[in-house]
């Protein structure tokens, strides 16, 4: 732009003055060519550690398919919250970027818990997988939740305990989250099925609406196929609509939320890995990846 606008100045300059323009000329060119140089090398010194930087990041989350999961699971965990977080800011003041930082922090030091904890969250619960495991992971989770759907549906607690069989077994709990619509009636029938059921029926009630939900706008799956789901897997429909409609389940849900809240879950899904031995326990926050599961079983073990 420097040479264009000399260029101009030159034509309409008188010829006296020529050769005095023509030396500040060339003396502009130069030290643009020399800033343009400089840019250039800077950006691509710029673009040389970004792509470092990826390629580290890259390899700790299992390459790149598995980093760039995480990143839009991130992204559309945040846009999940946004109705918390605006309430959130509305009640406590503050600002969106602060309240959005806070619910979207995912542990990466270990915290204790004692016995009597993990004795307490094991209480009542519907444990899958060998009760001795070292090992449990926690889901606080929602039937609505489109990042709950995707991590059941991705397959990612079933590779984990399928590589850790026998050193990890797995809870499934409710979360009272994102206000989806059929999320609390669906809640509640799974308790009141684990109720009449037990473990057995529990797990089998959540996996079949996890594989036949369609993800869409908190009614991805119909609450009038509750109860015949609960007849299809052998548990008694009456008694289960009329479980239903008490609500007797809802404190349970609320419980069950309370626990989460307690250990750090602010969305779902959060999961607690617990080493039941030592009680050392860390939470990651969001539908991640077999290999950020496998990372942090991996730690706890040691």
């Amino acid at each position: 732009m420097n040479h264009h606008s000399n260029e101009e100045s030159c034509c309409s300059t008188q010829k006296a003055h020529q050769p005095r323009k023509l030396i500040v000329l060339l003396l502009l060119v130069s030290i643009g060519a020399s800033v343009g140089s400089s840019y250039f090398f800077s950006k691509q010194a710029s673009k040389d550690v970004l792509d470092g930087y990826l390629a580290i990041e890259y390899a700790k989350n299992g390459g790149k398919e598995n980093y760039d999961l995480i990143t839009e699971a991130q992204r559309l965990q945040l846009a999940q919250q946004l109705p918390q977080i605006r309430e959130f800011v509305q009640k406590w003041g503050g600002t969106a970027q602060t309240a959005a930082t806070t619910n979207t922090t995912t542990s990466t030091e270990s915290k204790k818990m004692s016995k009597d904890e993990i004795t307490a969250i094991k209480q009542a619960a519907y444990l899958e997988g060998n009760k001795d495991a070292k090992i449990t992971l926690v889901e606080y989770s929602d039937l609505e939740c489109p990042f709950c759907i995707r991590q059941y549906k991705d397959g990612t607690i079933q590779k984990t305990l399928e590589k850790y069989a026998g050193k990890v077994n797995y809870i499934y709990k409710t979360f009272r989250g994102v206000p989806h619509e059929n999320a609390e009636i669906e809640a509640n029938a799974l308790l009141c099925v684990g109720d009449l059921g037990g473990t057995e029926k529990y797990v089998s009630f959540y996996n079949k609406i996890f594989e036949r939900t369609n993800g869409g706008n908190g009614t991805g799956f119909s609450k009038d196929s509750l109860v015949p789901l609960a007849k299809e897997i052998g548990v008694d429909g009456k008694k289960v609509q009329e479980c239903i409609d008490s609500k007797k389940d809802i404190a349970r849900y609320d419980a069950e939320t309370a626990e989460g809240k307690k250990y750090g879950v602010q969305g779902t899904p959060g999961t607690l890995v617990i080493n039941n031995e030592t009680g050392a326990y860390e939470l990651i926050a969001g539908a991640y990846p077999s290999s950020e599961f496998e990372r942090v079983i991996e730690k706890l073990l040691k």
